[in-house]
């Protein structure tokens, strides 16, 4: 669905996107709820610092790459990030974690569409 018509405006496609912020260690079981639901690829920021419920989380990690926090950013479609969603949502019944969903808008749809061939 293209939403920029202006000349000056490159032509836009809307969808949603997911940013996941959990434990390292937590890392592997965010990756299989990615796939699952055909998010056909995300970003991956390690070593995230910020302040929360359980105090400030330092982002270096010297010793131990699963002890620190990871930031996960995702970009598909409203039914596979909704599907992601509503997996964050059980896991974090036992696990801590957040999760943050927007509506965006990109240029290249065919990019986040799964099985698709990036040039």
């Amino acid at each position: 669905m293209m939403t920029g018509t202006d000349p000056i405006r490159l032509p836009t496609h809307r969808l949603k996107k997911i940013e996941i912020v959990v434990h390292a260690a937590d890392q592997g079981l965010v990756e299989d709820l990615l796939k699952a639901a055909g998010v056909g690829g995300w970003t991956i920021i390690r070593d995230v610092a910020g302040m929360g419920h359980g105090g400030f989380h330092q982002g270096k990690t010297i010793f131990n790459d699963a002890s620190g926090l990871v930031m996960f950013v995702g970009v598909a479609g409203a039914a596979a990030i909704g599907e992601v969603a509503r997996g964050l949502a059980r896991m974090f019944e036992q696990r801590a974690g957040v999760t943050f969903l927007s509506d965006v808008e990109v240029i290249r749809s065919d990019y986040f569409t799964p099985g698709a061939e990036a040039g």
